[in-house]
């Protein structure tokens, strides 16, 4: 696994939520109880659960509102005023990350749901013979929130995925995908159960005699990727017919993911059934 990338750092405070800046970097460090429980000379327990953590956030620049809620600060006349008696909230944490695996991008959100920051370094400089960019760091203390959850991650094949995650842990607006208006497969004796629906995300195709089938698969202004048994098998165009998929005696998984620039992807499923 390569890590190739970092985006989309976005909290989530009592009232409000939002990204916090453009991320630089960040650094996660864990720490774990290491307790051990000795009897009749050999070890018979051991607690090896999670005690607590440290995140690092860079980003270009954070906004007063973020600062207010992440530091605790108050705002007022467009005036950010800190006080000795300000206590920093606990706030939710995320961002993803740009990995490969066997040469394919994948992108892994991650979301600490209890994070208490501290008062970041100020560091200034006059503008010498270069230029130098300053930037903001935010250190941190991660916990486990009341459930005892303490990180949330996934991976997906699809960026604007992993940002839709992040969003509805944030409380961002998740867009979903206008996705697919229509479906349709052709194949000897075979037959689509349901019917075709704009909400229905499952399907089978029963019946089917045929050495082979074909899909199309109807979606404006989207890519569709057509996956069977979980492997790529190939880009649909909306409303084109796809190549001939064979099949023998048993069944096949078709996904079908639809993909529209910005928003949420959508995903369909139609299990295959060839009888005869």
């Amino acid at each position: 696994m390569a890590k190739i990338g970092l985006k989309y750092p976005v909290y989530k405070g009592a009232v409000n939520y939002g990204v916090i800046g453009k991320v630089v970097s960040t650094d996660v460090s864990i720490e774990m109880n290491d307790a051990k429980l000795y009897a009749d000379d050999s070890v018979a327990e051991s607690d090896k659960s999670f005690k607590k953590g440290t995140i690092t956030i860079g980003v270009d620049q954070a906004t007063d509102t973020v600062q207010q809620e992440l530091l605790g600060h108050a705002i007022a006349s467009s005036e950010m005023t800190a006080l000795a008696t300000d206590a920093a909230p606990y706030v939710g944490v995320g961002f993803y990350a740009l990995q490969k695996v066997a040469g394919v991008a994948k992108f892994r959100a991650i979301w600490f749901p209890k994070v208490q920051f501290s008062e970041p370094a100020d560091a200034n400089s006059t503008k010498g013979d270069g230029v130098t960019f300053g930037t903001s760091t935010y250190v941190g203390e991660i916990f486990a929130d009341a459930s005892g959850v303490w990180k949330k991650e996934k991976t997906f094949a699809i960026e604007d995925d992993a940002k839709a995650y992040l969003n509805a842990l944030s409380g961002l607006p998740v867009i979903a995908s206008g996705g697919m208006t229509g479906l349709a497969l052709v194949g000897t004796g075979g037959t689509l159960s349901p019917a075709f629906g704009t909400t229905v995300r499952n399907y089978a195709f029963n019946a089917l005699t045929g050495a082979s089938f074909v899909l199309t698969a109807t979606a404006a202004n989207h890519i569709i990727n057509m996956y069977v048994d979980g492997i790529w098998s190939q880009l649909l165009l909306s409303g084109v017919t796809s190549s001939a998929v064979p099949m023998s005696i048993g069944t096949k998984k078709i996904t079908l993911i639809a993909q529209e620039v910005g928003k949420q992807s959508q995903t369909t499923e139609i299990v295959v059934v060839k009888t005869a």
